[in-house]
């Protein structure tokens, strides 16, 4: 027996009770499926389904009637329910996990919109790793493609190794962006998930042909960059033009995490500065005002402890994954001399509270005037005290960004 149902079957006077009687009896239940050609086929044949038809369309029916019930049961709880039902499809196999041994597929809501979503133009499969860099790089563009208002004429380059910014850019064209943003660490961005806020053309595909990039994300590409883009037959190259345009979609629902035996829920980290206020006798100029909104951004997406050294438009020292926050300001300056880049004259945002005046009297020795961060420690008038003694700006935000 075979029971055809449209796709709003819910809609219907006991729809969702027909087909899940039907299921629990062994019918096969087609519902606006993709499996009608082979349904079709093994009839014609045989005038009856494989079990393994069966199935698969008892699957389907099951699916979309379990995401149906899981929706009415979300409109009737709050923003942090009791209970908590979600259904996933499988959108595909990944090559592998996070490491080579490990199996991994990546599964969409129903209508979810995001990466699986972008239009793959050319490379290979993605991987794990590819999902999780590229997600991050998304991010990225949407949270700074524009903010205040200060950066709509301006293109934004990212470059993410391993779910960490390694080089931010603003620049008055793509190439000047993502030469900067480069400049800011290339040996880490060999290999690495590169992204743009504008279209990429061919004078920056040019700058880009022979770099190891794993996936390049753009809201589109001119024909002639694509063609020398293509050259590299396994570069991942996304069309990411609908995920930001509809990029408020993307952020719909809460964040999840799976835990032993269960699952943590939380907002999406979508907020920015809860105030700004100015706790030192010298307050910022515009230019070191820019510098620090810009190095607050990308604070946020540097595993904490993070210390960035930035100017307007330039990410210029990463410190990033430290287990004390001086060692964070350390590391960033010294990642920044490394690749020679001068921290003289920067200005320095880190993730959360100074704990002791040391971390701030280390963004002091590399040059940095200003520096940005939640506020929040017992030590608060200590950290405020050695900034007026080094002739400091410095700005308590209240919101922490781990």
């Amino acid at each position: 027996r075979l029971i055809l149902c449209d796709q709003n079957f819910d809609s219907k006077p006991f729809g969702s009770v027909i087909v899940r009687e039907a299921v629990k009896n062994g019918c096969g239940v087609l519902i606006g499926s993709n499996l009608v050609g082979k349904v079709g086929q093994e009839m014609k044949a045989d005038v009856s389904l494989s079990e393994e038809t069966r199935k698969e369309l008892a699957s389907e029916a099951m699916y979309k009637y379990i995401s149906n019930e899981a929706e009415r049961l979300s409109t009737l709880q709050g923003n942090c329910p009791r209970y908590l039902v979600s259904t996933y499809e499988k959108v595909q196999d990944l090559r592998y996990g996070e490491n080579w041994h490990q199996k991994a597929s990546l599964y969409q809501k129903p209508n979810g919109l995001g990466l699986h979503r972008a239009e793959k133009l050319c490379g290979k499969e993605m991987s794990y790793n590819n999902v999780v860099d590229s997600e991050a790089t998304l991010e990225m563009l949407i949270d700074l493609m524009e903010y205040d208002g200060m950066r709509e004429d301006r293109t934004l380059a990212v470059i993410v190794k391993h779910a960490n910014p390694c080089g931010v850019a603003y620049g008055q064209n793509e190439v000047e962006a993502y030469g900067r943003a480069l400049a800011t660490d290339p040996k880490s961005a060999f290999g690495g998930v590169i992204g743009f806020s504008e279209p990429v053309e061919a004078e920056l595909a040019e700058k880009m042909r022979d770099h190891f990039i794993e996936v390049l994300l753009a809201p589109g590409y001119d024909p002639e960059a694509l063609e020398i883009l293509r050259e590299k037959p396994n570069r991942r190259i996304l069309d990411v033009s609908e995920l930001l345009v509809r990029r408020d979609r993307l952020y719909e629902g809460r964040q999840s995490r799976s835990v032993f035996g269960g699952l943590l829920v939380q907002d999406y980290d979508t907020e920015d500065i809860l105030e700004w206020k100015v706790v030192t006798e010298r307050g910022p100029t515009p230019t070191e005002t820019m510098a620090l909104r810009f190095a607050w951004k990308v604070t946020k997406y540097v595993k904490s402890n993070a210390l960035v050294y930035a100017t307007a438009n330039q990410i210029i020292g990463i410190g990033s994954g430290q287990v004390s926050r001086v060692d964070s300001a350390r590391f960033g300056a010294e990642k920044a001399e490394e690749h020679g880049l001068e921290t003289k004259g920067t200005v320095a945002a880190t993730d959360s509270f100074f704990p002791f005046r040391d971390g701030l009297d280390r963004t002091f020795e590399a040059g940095a005037t200003a520096v940005v961060h939640p506020g929040g420690s017992i030590r608060d008038g200590e950290v405020i005290e050695a900034a007026n003694e080094h002739g400091m700006a410095m700005v308590f935000t209240g919101m922490r960004h781990f």
